[in-house]
This record gives structure tokens, C-alpha cells and sequence, in this order.
């Protein structure tokens, strides 16, 4: 019984420790995002958003868009994923952005033109493992 208790005790360290990985995978993403959109000129509107998410599923946000202002959203996801997908509509329903390409780094460019209550849809299409992690940062260009 004690080998038994040792090898579930040592299986969901490694477990723990894979999803901890994962996890960091998407964080040093994220953190190299920031990195590359400043250089363009966007700063991070608000703390990045992460979970995790089998295939199929999906998870919204809601992201205030200001007129006048352009907007990156970057999305990244770990070793287990292959496909995410970022879908921005407004509070009526209507698609306003979408990057449903076959990538794992899905980016929406938003020019946008009037102030929205919009809506972010994260989708993980594909995953080889029962959960994949993922973020989403959203970039504004200059001023705040």
C-alpha cells in the first residue's frame, strides 16, 4: 500500500510539475509580447488573462474599447495546443474581429472608431491534452 500511495503521490507531482511548465511556456509568451508590441509602439492596457481550456471549448471577456484608438490583441497558448482562436464582437453580437487562422499565436489588429463594450471570445480548437494553457493580452497604441 505504501508503494501504491508513493507512485500517485510522485504521478501527480509530475503532473503538477508539467502543468507548471505549461504554464511558464505561456507567461515567457506573453511577457516576449509585451517586448514586441512596446517596440511598435502599443503598451498593455490591462494585466494579461490566462486559464486553461480543453478542445472545443471556450471562454468570454469584456474589453471596453475607446474611439480613436488602436488596439492589438495577442493570443499564445502552450506545448499542447496547436490551434487558438480570438473572436472580438460587440455587445450586440456582431463580429467585429476575428483570427480563426490554423496557429497558435492568433493576433486581432482593431482600428476602432466609436466606443464599444466589445466582447472577447478565446477558443482552443485544437489540444493534444486533456487542458492546454492559454493568455491574451490586449495592447492599446501610445497614451495610457
Amino acid at each position: 500500500m505504501k508503494l501504491r500511495s508513493f507512485l500517485l503521490a510522485a504521478a501527480a507531482l509530475l503532473v503538477s510539475t508539467t502543468a507548471e511548465a505549461q504554464a511558464n511556456i505561456v507567461r515567457t509568451q506573453l511577457d516576449s509580447a509585451v517586448v514586441l508590441m512596446r517596440g511598435q509602439g502599443f503598451v498593455p492596457l490591462d494585466d494579461a488573462v490566462t486559464g486553461t481550456l480543453a478542445a472545443g471549448q471556450d471562454e468570454e471577456f469584456e474589453i471596453d474599447l475607446e474611439a480613436g484608438v488602436t488596439y492589438m490583441v495577442v493570443g499564445v497558448c502552450d506545448g499542447g495546443c496547436s490551434d487558438l482562436d480570438l473572436v472580438l464582437s460587440d455587445d450586440d453580437g456582431d463580429e467585429i474581429e476575428a483570427d480563426r487562422e490554423l496557429d497558435d499565436v492568433p493576433m486581432l489588429a482593431i482600428e476602432n472608431t466609436s466606443n464599444v463594450e466589445a466582447v472577447l471570445k478565446v477558443q482552443m480548437a485544437t489540444c493534444s491534452t486533456a487542458q492546454c494553457h492559454y493568455g491574451v493580452r490586449v495592447f492599446r497604441s501610445g497614451g495610457k
